[in-house]
């Protein structure tokens, strides 16, 4: 057995390549957080969040959009993209879960009785974010995907980022605070002399996404592998094991940012990277393949495998910005809530996976009558579809 067989063709070798890969990232986001920490200065609190912090931990995600398409055979690219859309609703519920979790765990550790947020960034990113999920919803319900779609998702990013960006005029708690500690080789690049710094942070950061990237195609490679070896469609890898790798960015800045009092920031880099991950993450590779391609994707079999996925996705947004925007604190007791509803997704999941497959286990059940739900005549699948085809119909 070759190494490439190894690690791309059997479950164990493509866990124990996915696993290098979220180290490698991990080591990269260092890297990245020192470039940002700099070149975001100015922005004030929340906005860098929502911004820079989201953007950069969110390339993961775009970059396994890339990888997804540009190395999916013609017959497979419904199923992959299929797959790409997966990890980046697995990716948000995880940024919405379990992200904030491990965040009220570290506030908590340092003796605060919790974790206070402003209802402003809540309610200005979970609304967005809201309604980015309802245009995926609505828009992947189409027989054929076209560049045109790719756009719509770009264009919504891009007013979420103006309003964003909008809303510092009224902000006047802005960071100047921005030199760290200089023990890495990096930061002792970047600070080697007053004049130059913002270059060199141009430098790390780049560099940290080259690295980020190599990880991101070893990631999409082993996600294939473990499916194929599985016997199972790749898209439920994509949907548990490659959200949470490539999340690792997001989480690491999150409790970082945490741990320094920027609780804003922790909490909207979250929502702020969601956003990113359900537009311009599957969005911008999407249109880009497509006109560079000059093809359309047959949708008409893979996309009803991730119309539960994405209300799924809908559902919990819903319930973690409410939460979020009604509780007074994050405390103790809300880690308990959202463990649950990250355990009821999970469950949901491996349960859809196994129906999916043909399987009829305990775990199954559920999945199906939920699916079997969705598909009836003239429910809510139906509904979608013939929604989305009336509005791209001309695309």
């Amino acid at each position: 057995m070759g190494i490439a067989h190894l690690f791309l063709h059997t479950w164990y070798g493509g866990l124990i390549l996915m696993i290098f890969c979220s180290v490698v990232m991990a080591r990269s986001c260092d890297v990245f957080e020192a470039a940002t920490n700099y070149l975001g200065r100015s922005l004030s609190e929340g906005v860098k969040g929502a911004t820079l912090n989201a953007i950069g931990s969110s390339m993961p995600e775009l970059l396994t959009t890339v990888f997804f398409l540009v190395f999916a055979l013609h017959e497979n690219l419904g199923r992959d993209l299929a797959a790409s859309i997966g990890a980046n609703a697995g990716s948000a519920i995880f940024n919405s879960i379990v992200i904030p979790m491990l965040v009220i765990q570290v506030v908590l550790a340092t003796a605060l009785t919790g974790v206070r947020i402003s209802k402003k960034v809540i309610l200005r990113d979970g609304l967005f974010l809201i309604a980015a999920e309802v245009l995926l919803l609505v828009l992947l319900s189409s027989d054929y995907i076209t560049h045109w779609h790719g756009w719509a998702f770009t264009a919504f990013y891009f007013i979420y980022l103006a309003y964003t960006l909008l809303s510092m005029k009224n902000n006047k708690n802005v960071k100047k605070n921005i030199h760290e500690a200089v023990d890495s080789w990096f930061t002792k690049f970047q600070f080697k002399s007053p004049k130059g710094c913002t270059g060199r942070s141009w430098i790390l950061f780049l560099l940290s996404m080259v690295v980020i990237a190599a990880a991101c195609a070893g990631l999409v490679e082993s996600c294939k592998g473990i499916a194929d070896a599985m016997r199972i469609n790749p898209l439920f890898i994509a949907l548990i094991l490659v959200a949470a790798v490539s999340s690792v960015p997001d989480t690491i800045i999150s409790i970082r940012d945490a741990k320094k009092g920027n609780h804003d920031d922790a909490l909207s880099n979250v929502f702020g990277s969601n956003i990113f991950d359900v537009t311009i993450s599957m969005g911008l590779p999407l249109g880009l393949f497509l006109v560079i391609t000059g093809q359309k994707i047959d949708f008409i079999e893979a996309g009803p495998t991730i119309i539960d996925i994405r209300i799924m996705l809908l559902i919990v947004s819903v319930i973690t910005v409410a939460v979020y925007y009604f509780s007074k604190e994050m405390k103790s007791g809300h880690l308990i809530i959202l463990g649950i509803l990250y355990g009821f997704f999970i469950l949901y999941a491996v349960g859809a996976a196994d129906y999916l497959a043909g399987g009829d286990s305990y775990m199954a059940k559920p999945a199906e009558v939920f699916i079997n739900f969705l598909r009836q005549p003239g429910g809510i699948e139906e509904i979608l579809q013939n929604t989305a085809n009336g509005i791209t119909g001309g695309w």
